[in-house]
């Protein structure tokens, strides 16, 4: 039976860094996210508001200003999604939050509703002791 170790070299693993051909991790590959994944919503939305609040930064590398101020990353993806509201709509529940929606039920014309229920049971019971009717008579 082939180990492990000479099957990983039979198919080209690196030894001491970098990565194999299946994917796997070995120590020392760049590839490894240190930081990890954000483990809560809440990582995520302080993830998102810190990314979305630093300022877009022109060609030359200087900050761009319209009407005085520095634009944030968040104002530029509000002013090209004119065109896709939804787009702004997602990128602005992630960041602040979804806003709830409100649902409110009620019967015809505002009337509270009227619940009606059904005894499953009792029509069943109902149904298995009725007498059986005669055969060649009218039921």
């Amino acid at each position: 039976m082939e180990s492990v170790a000479a099957r990983e070299e039979r198919r080209g693993a690196q030894v001491g860094g970098g990565s194999t051909n299946r994917g796997r991790f070995v120590k020392g590959d760049p590839r490894i996210n240190r930081k990890g994944r954000p483990r809560t919503f809440d990582q995520l939305r302080r993830l998102a508001l810190s990314l979305l609040n630093e300022p877009v930064k022109r060609p030359d590398g200087e900050p761009l200003v319209v009407d005085g101020h520095v634009v944030t990353r968040v104002e530029m993806i509000l002013r090209n999604a004119m065109s896709n509201p939804r787009f702004a709509q997602w990128i602005l529940e992630v960041a602040y939050g979804k806003v709830p929606d409100k649902v409110e039920v009620s019967g015809r014309d505002g009337a509270p509703l009227k619940v009606q229920a059904f005894d499953y049971y009792a029509a069943v019971a109902d149904i298995t002791t009725r007498p059986e009717p005669h055969r060649g008579e009218p039921s």
